[in-house]
């Protein structure tokens, strides 16, 4: 029998225990390993638990654990604020203590029901606020499984949304009584132009109940042409968000009746400003048209009337310009011929000769006086000589007669071919202006300015008559006393003209006179 070597054994012993040490060393890597792994889940729980106590104490609603008798087991930051203490000073209360006495039995039903049917339950209580008025809450409650009988409410106020909403209550109370009221036609649509709301006079106009209108448009109400043209105007409001003023148009009525409505379109936004729709308010103005229409008649008749007067004066005076011409005239030169004849003849008797030459002077003096009621009746050079010429005789004896009153007339342009109604018309506006401008203006200087105008796009050529003094002016809202002002206006409009008056105290008056030249008056 062979004894085993001793060398060969210290060999196995010490593999053995080689083995064995790395066996341990790589046991202390993974505990190593493992006890990293376990610090870093550690440290994930804690930060897990330290997330979810800031979610639990910071969330914007209020977290609240209670038992089946309302005692409060464990509530978060938010819902600590909501009741207004200190959260150690809660735990172990109960929940009704911090609510308004109206809303302890809709609280009491609420947890009874939680508790019953284990299922999320709603309520909505009031909690009591020292110094400051009560905090609408609305409570969502379920029963904890597993955790005996407990259960987890959340709490979120909607004092805001609740007065919010009253406020909106009152203002659409307040909108529904005015749409009631109002004696005008108010509408309001959405962007597809659909009826939100319209008032009692709209739906009385089209003959239906007011719910029976909401969410209809134009074409379920009205004609088609008139609808569409509503529609039309309503969508480009909508587009450019313009207020539109003063749209008329012409609308059948609930009897079949046209009515004109003036409307006013304007946009309403929300609080970005964007367009949400439109509201619009029609009047019924058909009676304020009709009595309008009426006065344009009665002032187009009454114009034609002033018109016709002036041709009529005109044509009179015409007539006794030549009747005194021709009748009074012959007289007065028989008169002076005889008493001619009375001095040839009576050469020794020269009182006879006094006489007559006294009839003689007297006689001359009438007939000047005479010539002179002929050129203030009928203006002979209009006839003979033309508007130009007549105005500057008319520039020529106020020189002569007025020195001390400068006047310039600005007559570079040709008047000729105006036709005898706007030559008389424009002889008499510069006779009279001037008969104004010695007796009310005490003005050092007068200019008459002649302009004229080529009509655009084919309009009507313009004459522009300003007369321009240095007076002492007036106030253009009181009266002024006399007829002349008013008397040149009437001509100017019954020519077909428009009339102008810029003056002021201290500082001179303008009169402007402007003339269509080709258009039928």
């Amino acid at each position: 029998m062979t004894s085993e070597n001793p060398l060969t054994k210290f060999d196995a012993d010490l593999h053995s225990k080689s083995a064995l040490l790395h066996e341990l060393q790589v046991q202390q890597i993974e505990m190593k390993m493992q006890n990293q792994q376990l610090r870093e889940s550690q440290q994930e729980l804690e930060e897990a638990r330290d997330r979810y106590a800031d979610l639990y104490d910071l969330s914007p609603v209020g977290y609240l654990t209670l038992d089946e008798y309302g005692m409060i087991q464990d509530i978060n930051l938010t819902g600590a604020s909501l009741i207004g203490m200190e959260r150690e000073n809660i735990a172990g209360k109960n929940f009704i203590n911090f609510l308004t006495s109206s809303s302890i039995p809709a609280f009491t039903a609420h947890l009874r029901k939680t508790f019953e049917l284990s299922v999320n339950c709603f309520a909505e209580i009031t909690l009591r606020q020292k110094g400051s008025n009560p905090r609408i809450i609305n409570i969502e409650s379920k029963v904890v499984n597993g955790a005996g009988k407990v259960c987890r409410s959340v709490l979120s106020d909607v004092t805001e949304q609740r007065n919010m909403g009253a406020a909106l209550q009152i203002i659409r109370s307040a909108q529904d009584a005015l749409l009631h009221a109002i004696p005008a036609l108010v509408f309001y649509l959405d962007q597809n132009l659909k009826f939100l709301n319209v008032s009692q006079t709209f739906a009385d106009f089209v003959a239906r109940k007011p719910e029976g209108i909401l969410h209809k448009d134009f074409f379920d109400l009205l004609p088609s042409p008139v609808a569409e043209e509503l529609h039309n105007t309503c969508s480009a409001v909508l587009q450019t968000g313009m207020t539109l003023y003063g749209f008329e148009s012409v609308i059948p009525d609930a009897n079949g009746s046209d009515a004109v409505l003036s409307t006013v379109l304007a946009p309403f936004h929300d609080v970005h400003g964007r367009n949400l729709g439109l509201v619009g308010v029609s009047i019924d103005i058909t009676a304020i048209r009709y009595v309008s229409d009426r006065n344009s008649q009665l002032l187009t008749q009454n114009r034609a009337l002033t018109r016709k007067l002036f041709e009529i004066q005109e044509e009179e005076r015409r007539h006794l310009s030549r009747e005194l011409h021709d009748e009074l005239g012959q007289w007065f030169t028989a008169i002076q011929a005889e008493a001619q004849i009375i001095l040839n003849i009576s050469k020794n008797f020269e009182k006879v000769q006094e006489s007559a030459r006294s009839i003689s002077k007297s006689t001359g003096a009438v007939h000047k006086v005479l010539r002179g009621m002929q050129k203030k009746l009928r203006p002979g050079m209009l006839d003979e000589l033309g508007l130009a010429d007549s105005l500057r005789e008319l520039q020529r004896q106020h020189c002569q007669n007025q020195p001390d009153i400068k006047c310039e007339m600005n007559l570079e342009l040709s008047l000729d071919g105006l036709g005898e109604e706007l030559n008389i018309t424009i002889y008499r506006l510069v006779q009279e202006a001037l008969n104004n401008v010695i007796r009310h203006a005490y003005a050092h200087k007068v200019l008459f300015n002649f302009k004229r105008e080529v009509g655009k796009d084919g309009g009507s050529d313009t004459l522009i008559l300003k007369i321009q003094d240095d007076g002492r002016g007036f106030d253009p809202s009181q009266v002024v006393e006399g007829v002349g002002l008013l008397g040149m206006r009437e001509r100017v409009i019954a020519a077909g003209g428009d009339f102008f008056i810029e003056t002021k105290l201290g500082a001179g008056t303008t009169l402007i006179s402007v003339f269509p030249l080709n258009r039928k008056l």
